[in-house]
């Protein structure tokens, strides 16, 4: 028995704001959250409020929002939106504004409430939440996922229904502004968000796992596509469709210790999230093979096995990534790691001691 529900109204197409939004459905006063870049550049948020002009509905921008949003802007954007009698949201960019959207939109309707509360698990409501990647990786357009980085500068993600966005609007020409880096650690997002969630899935609910393959299957064929051609929009468009595929994946499933393990790379020392789990995923899936290979064997399909899939990053040049890590944070985030709630939904047994030696073969101290 298996159950498949995803209650945000999704449009994916060329112009897509422009032919189907239509923004009064949602309120009269949008609360418009981004980052300094993408959204301008990509020619989203000039469509987005042409059209909110047109159908008269008013706007603030809250261009504020950075890489790994925080505690402290989420709740700055929260008193804004408030104080601006704004009654939805709309999110574009990449992961990182459209989880800062949903943080706000739930922050927005209470002034006692503070980030800390998003974690209480008794979220009982939330402004409406329109979403627009300009990224193809994180699939928080459909997801009832966000993650935010706490005052200790700890990545932290909560939960809830209330989350996902109502509708969200994906145009592959808003993606044709990424740069290289960026088209490569997303798209490895999605993959890990593929291969994560299939391995906890592990064949149980059909519509995951045909959806994990599909993700997988576009990330291999068109990431490299992308790569000699960045102006494809073909290629750009089957990317896009993967990040949201997977997005679904794991919004079903949630993500294993590989996302636990980088989650210190992206809030620590800057490394875009995708990387900082492509990193580790091979040696996280290896030592899960030892007791599980055939659950590996099927989650990373259609690549045959962990030496091909090894071989597809060291193309992309992961299997050359190093950072300079101290040895205090090496057993700080090893401990973290061996207690973060992914390893409850990841199979086999991963100690403190295992993820110290992915922490030092990063730094170059292999073991």
């Amino acid at each position: 028995m298996w159950s498949f529900h995803i209650p945000t109204m999704v449009h994916f197409g060329l112009e897509v704001v422009k032919k189907h939004a239509d923004f009064t459905e949602c309120g009269s006063k949008a609360f418009i959250v981004t980052g300094k870049r993408s959204a301008r550049a990509s020619g989203a948020l000039y469509d987005v409020t042409k059209t909110l002009t047109g159908q008269n509905v008013t706007f603030v921008i809250f261009n504020e929002v950075e890489e790994n949003p925080s505690f402290s802007t989420v709740e700055k954007g929260a008193s804004l939106l408030r104080n601006e009698n704004c009654d939805f949201v709309i999110g574009i960019g990449g992961g990182s504004p459209l989880d800062a959207a949903k943080a706000i939109a739930v922050l927005g309707t209470d002034p006692e409430m503070t980030a800390d509360d998003l974690y209480s698990g008794e979220i009982e409501y939330s402004l409406p939440v329109i979403a627009i990647p300009t990224t193809s990786g994180t699939g928080s357009e459909v997801t009832q996922y966000s993650v935010l980085t706490d005052n200790n500068g700890n990545k932290r993600g909560f939960s809830s229904f209330h989350a996902f966005p109502l509708s969200s609007f994906l145009d592959p020409r808003y993606t044709l502004t990424m740069p290289e880096q960026v088209t490569i650690s997303t798209a490895l997002d999605a993959l890990s968000h593929s291969v994560e969630g299939e391995l906890i899935n592990n064949g149980a609910n059909l519509m995951v796992k045909g959806f994990s393959l599909k993700t997988t299957g576009l990330v291999r064929e068109y990431l490299p596509r992308v790569l000699d051609n960045p102006e494809n929009l073909l290629y750009r468009e089957k990317l896009q469709y993967a990040a949201m595929l997977a997005g679904m994946v794991i919004a079903h499933t949630g993500t294993t210790v590989v996302h636990a393990v980088g989650y210190p790379l992206s809030s620590r020392k800057g490394i875009k999230h995708g990387l900082a789990n492509a990193v580790f995923l091979i040696d996280i899936f290896r030592r899960i093979s030892s007791s599980a290979k055939e659950q590996v064997t099927k989650a990373i399909e259609p690549f045959e096995n962990l030496d091909e899939l090894s071989e597809f990053f060291k193309k992309l040049g992961i299997n050359n990534f190093s950072v300079n890590i101290e040895e205090e944070e090496i057993r700080e985030w090893a401990e973290k790691a061996a207690k973060a709630p992914h390893n409850q939904r990841t199979p086999g047994k991963l100690d403190r001691d295992f993820y110290e030696r992915l922490y030092k073969k990063i730094k170059g101290v292999d073991e």
